[in-house]
């Protein structure tokens, strides 16, 4: 198996793809776990359940917050750094019509007032008068997380720019990188921003979009934050080493800034002045991610049709935001998929292709 792309997903496939026996894995990536340009470097790391008004996403979300711990303790070298998180950057209508929601759809997820908000973070200057609180929420750390499963899943991950999928009568058969073509039945795609040119040479049209992420890390500083805070203008958790993570409005895009460091070095100035701490803050370095946005906002996960609706074998796609949420039964179920055929419920509407129908499939 050929998986294209070294980020959180991919290494979600490989880890299961071995977990199957599937005994020769072969990673290619431009980038590879920890890069600067590699999505998973620049995620937060938030791993919840939500997705309003989307009953079916916030299913698959929530199996895969479920499903998370199960994956760690696999993992021996890999842990969550917190558990649970508050969000409060909706009004208060909305906030309690989003949590009444997704109670309904089974989730552990509550309202939190003031003074329980104030218990759980005392370190907050200025707590809201209420909060949503994710319960079983989590956050991870993206790049252990990603180099973990793939030491686990002894794949061999090869740094090269693929530039070309190969394929003749509908079957994928291969790839073609800078240097060289490599041959081999089975192309998993989780290449990010990389897919629409990669699916263009087989002549599917993939559109994606995407938006600049800004985070800013402080210095290693003392326990101040025991869960992830969403408020309206702001976003921050504390990770594995100390270090504040903060951004500004959730899912911002930052490319309109025209200074990234003065603008990640207000959002630590600004993180300091909510905080009840007298000692130093400052920002010790920032991160931009560009982060790989499928048009409808769903992830697209399963096998590809040509425009003639006939499937196109030995490719199987997966691109999604957020990936540290989603990647753990991406992986799982797309290499479920792919060894036997059989699709589960759980992805059934996440097709990458919206003409995608079973039913009309014409097999070759």
């Amino acid at each position: 198996m050929i998986i294209v792309g070294a980020g959180i997903v991919g290494a979600s496939f490989a880890y299961h793809a071995h977990q199957k026996g599937v005994n020769q894995i072969t990673v290619l990536s431009s980038d590879l776990p920890g890069d600067k340009n590699q999505a998973t470097t620049n995620t937060w790391g938030w791993v919840n359940g939500y997705a309003i008004n989307d009953k079916s996403y916030a299913s698959f979300r929530q199996a895969n917050l479920n499903y998370w711990p199960k994956l760690i303790n696999e993992i021996s070298n890999l842990e969550y750094s917190s558990k649970g998180a508050f969000i409060w950057d909706l009004d208060e209508i909305e906030l309690h019509q989003t949590i009444k929601q997704h109670q309904s759809w089974g989730q552990s997820v509550k309202i939190s007032t003031k003074s329980e908000l104030q218990e759980h973070l005392p370190n907050l200057i200025n707590s809201p008068t209420f909060a949503g609180f994710g319960i079983d929420d989590l956050a991870i750390e993206g790049v252990r997380a990603t180099q973990e499963l793939f030491k686990a899943s002894e794949s061999k991950i090869i740094k090269a720019n693929v530039k070309e999928l190969l394929c003749e009568n509908n079957m994928v058969t291969g790839v073609r990188t800078d240097d060289e073509v490599i041959y081999d039945n089975e192309v998993v795609i989780t290449a990010g921003l990389g897919t629409p040119d990669l699916l263009s040479t087989i002549d599917i049209h993939f559109e994606m979009r995407s938006s600049l992420g800004l985070l800013a890390y402080t210095n290693p500083l003392p326990s101040l934050l025991n869960h992830p805070i969403t408020s309206f203008d702001f976003h921050a958790r504390q990770d594995d080493k100390g270090r504040l993570i903060i951004g500004g409005k959730f899912d911002d895009d930052a490319s309109n800034e025209q200074n990234l460091k003065e603008t990640a070095e207000k959002l630590v100035q600004d993180m300091a002045n909510r905080l009840n701490y007298n000692g130093k803050m400052v920002l010790d370095y920032f991160t931009i991610g560009s982060r790989p946005l499928p048009i409808d906002g769903r992830p697209k996960i399963g096998r590809l049709v040509s425009l003639k609706g006939q499937k196109i074998y030995g490719i199987y796609l997966a691109v999604m935001h957020s990936g540290i949420t989603n990647a753990p039964l991406a992986g799982k179920l797309g290499i479920d998929e792919v060894i036997t055929g059989k699709r589960n419920n759980l992805i059934q509407d996440f097709f990458p292709q919206t003409f995608y129908k079973s039913e009309n499939f014409q097999d070759v």
